[in-house]
């Protein structure tokens, strides 16, 4: 019964999350309607990335509100059926995701040079607002996929504990 009760807590803070991206998605798209009626460069360079960050927030969002209550009933059928089993399956997803949110980072920082790169070697407003879309971008992701690999390593600290 560990195993549920730790599973509902992590997929209750994804579900919180996933609630404030969705908010957060629809926010931003009320800015980006303002930036379309607008005639500055800058800001009508900022569009296709917020259009980005739109579609993640309120994608991955969605699925983490939609999709992610369904994983506690997963796991409390299969800990019915067989514990061991819904144990190993949830620390090796864990030890997945775990190994993806740790190399995510660099990605991110990457992306974030390239976008400065961009920002300051340009030369017409566009692309100087399209460099700074890009930095907004990799930082929304860098702070979503930050505070989901924290829920996650509890998360897998947790299950470690009931090995």
């Amino acid at each position: 019964m560990e195993l549920i009760k730790h599973t509902s807590n992590w997929v209750s803070g994804e579900v919180f999350q996933g609630k404030i991206m969705l908010v957060l998605g629809v926010i931003i798209c009320v800015g980006a309607l303002f930036i379309l009626r607008n005639n500055n460069e800058i800001l009508k360079g900022t569009l296709i990335p917020m259009g980005l960050i739109i579609l993640i927030l309120i994608g991955y969002g969605g699925m983490q509100v939609i999709v992610r209550p369904k994983h506690v009933d997963t796991v409390s059928e299969t800990h019915k059926n067989n514990p061991i089993q819904a144990l190993e399956a949830e620390l090796n997803k864990a030890n997945k995701d775990d190994k993806s949110y740790s190399m995510a980072p660099y990605f991110w920082f990457v992306g974030i040079a390239i976008a400065a790169i961009v920002f300051f070697l340009s030369s017409q407003y566009y692309y100087k607002g399209l460099g700074l879309g890009l930095i907004g971008l990799f930082l929304t992701m860098l702070i979503l996929d930050a505070t989901l690999h924290h829920r996650l390593v509890i998360y897998l600290r947790a299950l470690k504990t009931l090995v």
